[in-house]
Formats: structure tokens, sequence, C-alpha cells
């Protein structure tokens, strides 16, 4: 009967697994009174105070107010920015673009490399117009810090960073900005384009976001700060997990 369908979760066994496990592994290597001690993060003048205006005030911003709430005390961490947008010449032909068939943008959003004296967090310029987004990517980077420069693992590992920046909070930026949503206008023509950030799908960050949520004892009340489709995949990973006493 449709009352007795047995609940399941947004992700495979495997990435269910992996999930776990990893957040398990980085509870290690962080330690576990500081890695029980974090929190969810929200989109809100308690964790974000500051009038966004789209330019590199807000990015400093942003790097310093994150570099707080992840307890990262390093000082040499600084930004610099980048541009891979596709140039228009005067006649509307598109010099270069990083669109792929589907018109998606796989264009790098951020980085992070390391010099002796110093850090660098790379901002792609256009992350600058969207506040979500560009926490989601400096909270991104911050995180390869954590693992890269304080020497926590020897090889970059995306996937594993992604869920670090999940870990210390930053789950609903992560989410909300994976698939975006921007209008565009040149001299032939003009329409919508889709651009896709990070590696970490949708599902897989619902379902780390609420199994840390509840392995924490934290409030769940997160859907109104999710976009939807994020929201409907946050709300079968809560009924899931609830079900199955996680």
């Amino acid at each position: 009967m449709f009352w007795n369908k047995k609940k399941k979760p947004s992700v495979t066994e495997d990435d269910k697994k992996w999930i776990e496990e990893s957040f398990i592994f980085l509870r290690e290597i962080l330690g576990n009174e500081h890695f029980d001690n974090l929190i969810t993060i929200t989109p809100t003048k308690n964790f974000y105070n500051w009038t966004f205006k789209g330019d590199e005030e807000d990015a400093v911003f942003v790097l310093e107010r994150t570099k707080d709430l992840m307890q990262i005390e390093d000082s040499n961490i600084r930004i610099e920015y980048f541009s891979n947008q596709p140039i228009e010449m005067n006649d509307g032909t598109i010099l270069s673009s990083p669109e792929d068939i589907n018109g998606q943008w796989q264009s790098a959003t951020g980085a992070y490399e390391e010099f002796e004296n110093e850090k660098i967090i790379y901002i792609e310029k256009e992350q600058l117009k969207n506040s979500l987004s560009l926490i989601a990517t400096i909270a991104i980077e911050l995180s390869r810090f954590i693992l890269l420069g304080e020497n926590r693992i020897e090889e970059n590992d995306e996937y594993l960073t992604e869920l670090t920046a999940i870990a210390y909070g930053f789950g609903i930026f992560l989410g909300n900005s994976r698939f975006q949503h921007t209008k565009f206008q040149n001299i032939s023509n003009s329409g919508w384009q889709m651009s896709c950030q990070g590696y970490l799908p949708e599902q897989i960050i619902a379902y780390a976001m609420v199994w840390i949520s509840l392995q924490r004892k934290e409030s769940t009340e997160y859907e109104k700060y999710l976009n939807k489709e994020m929201a409907k995949f946050f709300t079968q990973n809560i009924e899931y997990l609830r079900t199955n006493n996680q």
C-alpha cells in the first residue's frame, strides 16, 4: 500500500557510503571537538552582515568573514581575479567561449595557489555579481587551504574539498549555486544561459547537509533558504534519515 512505501534517499548506496565515510575521515583529520562544533551557515545577516554591491570589496569582506567562520587564522591569504567569459567583437562574433553544446558554461569559478609567503585564492569576476555563488566559491577554496595548505591530505581532491565546505556549514550556498540561469544580450541576439558550478550534484549536497545536521543535533529548518530543487532533495533525505533513525 502507498502508506507503507519505503523512504529512499536522493543518493545511491555507493554515494551514501562515500559521504558518511568521508565525514568520519574529516572528523578524524580536523579533530573531534572542532568538527562537532561546526554549524550550518545561513544566507542571513547573522553570518554575512554586509550590503553587497557586486564589486571587489564584497570579495574581500567575504574572504575575511568566511575565514572567521571557518576559524582560519592565516593572514597571508589574498584574492586575485580572472575572467573566462566569452569575448564579443564589434561585429557580434565571439572570440572565445567556454560554452559547451548544451549551452552550459563549464569554466572555473575559483582556484587556489600557494607560495612560500602567501596563498592566493583566484575568483572569476562574474562571481562578484552573485553573493551566494561568491561565498560558495570562497568557502570551497578555503576548504582547499584547510586540506592541502595545512597538509591534511597530499593530493587535491575536488569532491572531498566540497564535502569539507559542507562540513563547515556552507551546504546551502553550494546547493543553491550548483546551477544558475542568467540572461545575456549581445549585438546579434539575446537569451538565457546556464552555468554549472562545482562537482558535487545537488542530490549529494542535500544528503550530506541533512546527515551532518542530524549527527550534530542541529535544527534542520533550512528549506526556506533553499531553491526549489534543493528543498525537494533536502526534504526527501530528512524523511529517509529520520525514518531510519540516523
